[in-house]
């Protein structure tokens, strides 16, 4: 945890849900609950950077789910009506009132679950840039990030490289995305490789510690910090569908009434198929679909928004909750 994180007051625990434990942090009761759930792959080490920026008007807090860092792993029961019953504990155990509730890329879809599903516990949410209808089976096919999360579910195989070569193969496939999508500086492949060496001796003589490659700048050292604390078996739930069984997403949409911030970021079309979360006609289409009073804002940057925006961000949500929650 960084300095301004502990200035701000925040402090790292842990909740049992009853099924699993949850890793997360929080900061002191300084107004309304505002929950962020980290995407894929990341812990709550992705809102590192916003949390002290907004911890002296809300009590902030940033979770870890199943399947990443500390929190439990459990290989073939990832799914979000899984991770949905997992947060509306913890909403209801430690939050213990109406919350705001802010999730990125895949942890934006959860708190679309949440909002639908726990009502009563969710005052309002933001969307960073959730791939709503994307992610869904078999559409997520049509998306570059599929391949990625091909890479992740091999590191769960025995044989498949594990994260060093992951390190080697995805971040670099990653490192040279249009910039704007995934807008994240990675060294050259040579000294890529020397990196992917280290970290296999690391993990080979330090088995479950989290990788930290301090010369990095934050973003890129808070995601490689993450993946190497994450069950690819999480992935692989994506790639075969079973993340999203008896959960389908314009359904859950219609029922949200709560407001919404919907943060945008850069998206591309590449011989095809989607670089980013979701295009403007899926945008187009989340509008039609919910009830909630609604405001859109296109942000000029990567999809890992609270890690490449946050001071831009934390200036939305504060506008936005002055506007439009009560």
């Amino acid at each position: 945890m960084n300095k301004a994180m502990k200035k701000a007051g925040i402090k790292e625990k842990y909740y049992h849900t009853g099924d699993v434990i949850m890793n997360y942090v929080a900061g002191r009761p300084n107004g309304t609950p505002l929950v962020f759930i980290p995407g894929q792959s990341v812990t709550w080490e992705e809102y590192t950077l916003i949390m002290p920026i907004l911890a002296a008007k809300f009590q902030v807090f940033a979770v870890t789910l199943r399947g990443h860092g500390k929190s439990s792993w459990t290989p073939g029961q990832y799914s979000f009506n899984n991770l949905g019953k997992d947060m509306t504990a913890f909403l209801k155990g430690v939050v213990g009132k109406p919350a705001i509730v802010a999730g990125n890329s895949s942890g934006g879809v959860l708190t679309s679950w949440l909002a639908a599903n726990s009502p009563e516990l969710v005052k309002a949410i933001v969307l960073e840039d959730p791939p709503l209808f994307r992610c869904e089976w078999p559409n997520i096919k049509g998306t570059l990030v599929f391949d990625i999360f091909l890479d992740y579910a091999r590191m769960a195989v025995a044989g498949g490289g594990g994260f060093s070569s992951h390190v080697l193969n995805s971040m670099e496939r990653m490192a040279n995305l249009p910039k704007g999508v995934m807008d994240m500086k990675f060294p050259p492949k040579l000294i890529m490789k020397f990196i992917a060496w280290t970290i296999a001796m690391q993990q080979a003589f330090s088995p479950g510690s989290p990788i930290d490659l301090k010369m990095l700048p934050p973003p890129a050292r808070i995601m490689i910090r993450g993946a190497s604390q994450f069950d690819g078996n999480f992935s692989r739930a994506f790639v075969e569908g079973t993340m999203g069984v008896d959960f389908d997403h314009a359904t859950t949409l219609a029922k949200i009434t709560q407001p919404i911030l919907f943060l945008h970021a850069n998206w591309f079309m590449i011989q095809g198929r989607l670089l980013g979360a979701l295009d403007d006609n899926d945008v187009a289409r989340v509008r039609s679909l919910v009830k909630g009073p609604w405001k859109y804002v296109r942000m000029n940057c990567g999809h890992g928004i609270p890690m490449e925006a946050p001071v831009e961000e934390a200036k939305e949500i504060s506008s936005w909750i002055n506007e439009y929650v009560k």
